[in-house]
């Protein structure tokens, strides 16, 4: 008897020294997975662990900005802020007590929005990029129908990679991986593929993040310098900061990049440009007018946008919680809202200038 209580006793001790072994290990993706369990509408105000600088490059268009009380009219009781930007560096903006331009958010899934151009500026070097397969890309998946998938596929949200319900607290979920580490990499290439690629929509956090993998491949480098050296510094006037993995490892693509609030309205500007930032090309020619055509598979949708329509023409349009960034290439305007709750109606109204005319600050001065 007295042996089976010690044999029972060094059992649980073994036990017990492995859970906590391993719950020291996964400490960083404990920390974060509890914050977006615990957190208001599904997306956590911070996010603990490492990050990185994505820095400016001095290269931004500069705004006249000047707060505009006609706004007040339309930003609905959860509103935080609403900036409306044209091409020329016009720019209305109302916002609520203690907010301004500069004030840092979080993103959230407009992160997404800078892959497609991410990739426009890596055409010039490689042309078939978008069509590449991630077979030879990654140089695996020799016999995996995934190995079919591409950078186009991923844009147009049409891998057949699986979505899934988000479990945080669930270790051994894809979808809690790549909200919390501790590796985004391994878990985009280990997410299931349910539908063969080019014929399925299901948008999925795990089709930025293996684009942010393709590109880095392609590219020879990881995906934070590769969006910085040459996009973020191209056309934002803050440096940005991104979740990574873990320490010295890959940033998130899908999500959880902190920028000023007028830097997220210059990616609306420098697509409602053309790809230009005065005058000055960052973007292949006609590039972002393909990114505004939709896919075979589903009319709505374009590379990495979906696509609206108004009187003026299609818009792209980038909508996460709390977050909705509006883009007329016709009108060279973008509307970014942020707040809580749904979006009050009519914005897109607000992308033509026949329905609200931009106001020069400097005029008169």
């Amino acid at each position: 008897m007295q042996r089976m209580q010690i044999t029972v006793a060094v059992v649980t001790l073994v036990v017990v020294a492995l859970l906590a072994g391993a719950m020291a290990a996964h400490w960083p993706f404990w920390r974060r997975a509890w914050q977006w369990q615990t957190a208001a509408e599904g997306w956590p105000d911070t996010l603990p662990g490492p990050t990185v600088r994505i820095a400016a490059g001095g290269n931004h268009l500069p705004l006249r900005s000047a707060a505009d009380a006609r706004l007040a009219e339309r930003v609905g009781a959860g509103t935080q802020m609403l900036l409306v930007g044209e091409t020329s560096g016009l720019m209305a903006a109302w916002f609520a007590p203690g907010l301004n331009e500069l004030t840092v958010i979080d993103g959230r899934g407009l992160a997404a929005g800078l892959l497609g151009p991410v990739f426009g500026t890596q055409l010039a070097q490689h042309p078939s990029l978008l069509d590449a397969s991630a077979r030879d890309l990654l140089d695996r998946w020799p016999q995996d129908a995934r190995g079919d998938i591409t950078p186009r596929h991923l844009l147009w949200q049409l891998s057949g990679l699986e979505q899934g319900a988000f479990v945080p607290l669930n270790p051994w979920s894809r979808r809690a991986q790549l909200a919390s580490g501790p590796d985004f990499e391994r878990a985009a290439l280990h997410t299931r593929q349910r539908f063969p690629p080019g014929t399925h929509f299901e948008p999925a956090a795990a089709n930025a993040q293996l684009l942010a993998v393709l590109a880095s491949h392609a590219a020879g480098t990881d995906y934070a310098a590769l969006l910085q050296r040459h996009l973020w510094s191209q056309f934002a006037e803050q440096d940005a900061v991104g979740m990574l993995d873990h320490r010295r490892g890959q940033m998130a693509a899908h999500c959880c990049l902190h920028a000023a609030a007028a830097d997220w309205l210059r990616l609306g500007l420098l697509l409602a440009a053309g790809g230009k930032v005065d005058q000055r090309q960052v973007l292949p020619v006609g590039f972002v007018a393909k990114m505004a055509v939709s896919s075979p598979v589903h009319p709505g949708y374009g590379l990495g946008f979906r696509l609206g329509e108004t009187d003026s023409g299609t818009i792209l349009l980038l909508e996460t919680q709390g977050r909705r960034l509006a883009i007329a290439m016709q009108t060279g305007r973008a509307v970014l809202w942020v707040g809580a709750g749904a979006p009050p109606p009519g914005l897109d109204e607000l992308l033509s200038p026949a329905h609200f005319p931009l106001q020069d600050s400097t005029q008169g001065e």
